[in-house]
């Protein structure tokens, strides 16, 4: 898998990257797993000392969702975040619970 340029990418697209790449190389998720700061930042990803970097392994039976920060205090969303969700996805949502519920 070739390295994108981060620089160009949102967040979600780096966390994309990183969890395609876990999948298909065993050695990278074994060394984001162990030392995620150490791993992040080798990829040349800028990390803060202040930075508290997780990472959380979804085991059988299990069903992990991250909610990001609260950025402000609003209870209407902003365009750009409306846009996103009525993007959609390439597959069924009752797909991503199947096993679940």
């Amino acid at each position: 898998m070739r390295q994108p340029n981060f620089q160009e990418m949102t967040r979600r697209e780096i966390e994309d990257y990183m969890i395609e790449r876990s999948l298909v190389d065993p050695e990278f998720r074994a060394r984001l797993i162990e030392n995620p700061r150490e791993t992040v930042s080798g990829l040349g990803l800028p990390v803060g000392a202040d930075v508290k970097i997780q990472v959380l392994v979804e085991e059988p039976g299990s069903f992990c969702i991250v909610l990001p920060r609260v950025l402000r205090e609003s209870h209407e969303l902003p365009a750009e975040a409306l846009s996103d969700i009525a993007g959609g996805g390439s597959f069924p949502l009752a797909d991503l619970f199947k096993g679940y519920i």
